[in-house]
């Protein structure tokens, strides 16, 4: 079993005590001090984003000003395309890694259509410049805004600079000669390559939900399973079986997870896209909040001959995990 500060930062559980400003609250949107300040949505959170926060922290450090992560809810890619792509974090998932990074603040901007039509001019004058006394802007090499994208960080730096705001477009950060990024993060797990995926977050990929009733067959074959809601719009792997580690309360515990509906039971009323038998644990947690670390992937869905079959492959993945991470809970405290 991994150890408490690794599964601390697997689930996200980082603390961190930098607040949140919503730029549509009243009570919250009085002028904030000058800052050096980060821009992007953040979906992931992965190893780009923190080079680009450290890097962002590090100057207003240098300049003796406040560090902001700049971010956007809902996420631009609900509102501008027409289908959005999975993400691969909650909103509220962004804003707790956000608050651990190392900034001072984060200051939350709501995207609607009327936002999406503004040119960088537009954003940094109405939007950003009332509330946040800007010293400098950082954001990937690749950054792009206002209307269709046309606002290059090249556009933005020739606009900003004569009034002061030094503008830094960052080398994006590279695994494996290719850049990290959310796209290729989602095209990992899609893929079902997880370890690949938590190379470039820097954590295990985790998701949340909520544990609801399901079919109960596993228990009738002797492998209890928790089904797991999960928010629409997350991206899940590539179905199959996975060994990983659920989180229940505080408790973390050794889990052999199943992505997507085993062909048996496609047909029954009850089948959950995502279920883990967690080894070790016992009692009911119908209701409660759950969430699951996947570590490697264990086998394709597959169709069996038989209920005999099934259950002994399901018992053989539940042995590789057990025997990988053991069988009792890991207590992560308060």
């Amino acid at each position: 079993m991994p150890d408490r500060s690794e599964l601390v930062r697997d689930f996200m559980l980082e603390s961190g005590g930098a607040p949140l400003y919503r730029l549509d609250d009243s009570a919250r949107s009085a002028v904030l001090p000058p800052a050096a300040i980060a821009i992007g949505a953040f979906d992931g959170m992965h190893r780009g984003h923190a080079d680009l926060i450290a890097r962002t922290v590090a100057d207003a450090r240098e300049r003796g000003v406040a560090a902001y992560a700049v971010t956007f809810d809902p996420d631009p890619d609900r509102v501008v395309a027409s289908e959005p792509v999975p993400h691969l974090l909650a909103m509220e998932d962004r804003w707790r890694l956000l608050a651990a990074s190392g900034v001072d603040g984060i200051v939350v901007i709501p995207f609607t259509p009327e936002l999406a039509q503004l040119d960088h001019a537009a954003f940094f004058e109405r939007v950003l410049l009332p509330h946040v006394p800007l010293v400098s802007v950082h954001v990937g090499s690749d950054f792009r805004l206002g209307a269709g994208g046309a606002s290059t960080v090249d556009t933005m730096r020739a606009w900003l600079r004569p009034r002061g705001i030094a503008m830094y477009g960052h080398d994006l950060v590279c695994d494996e000669g290719s850049v990290v990024s959310a796209t290729r993060i989602r095209r990992s797990l899609a893929q079902g390559d997880v370890a690949g995926a938590a190379r470039e977050l820097g954590r295990r990929f985790a998701v949340r939900g909520t544990v609801e009733a399901g079919r109960h067959e596993g228990a009738d074959m002797g492998f209890p399973t928790a089904n797991i809601k999960v928010p629409s719009g997350i991206q899940l792997p590539q179905d199959g079986v996975y060994a990983g580690l659920g989180l229940v309360g505080r408790t973390v515990w050794p889990a052999a997870i199943n992505v997507g509906i085993p062909p048996m039971f496609a047909g029954c009323a009850g089948s959950a896209m995502l279920e883990a038998n967690l080894i070790g644990f016992t009692g009911q947690i119908y209701g409660e909040a759950c969430a699951l670390a996947f570590d490697r992937r264990l086998r394709a869905s597959q169709e069996f001959a038989s209920r005999d079959d099934l259950i002994a492959a399901v018992l053989g993945n539940i042995d590789d995990v057990r025997q990988q991470f053991g069988e009792s809970g890991v207590e992560l405290g308060l």
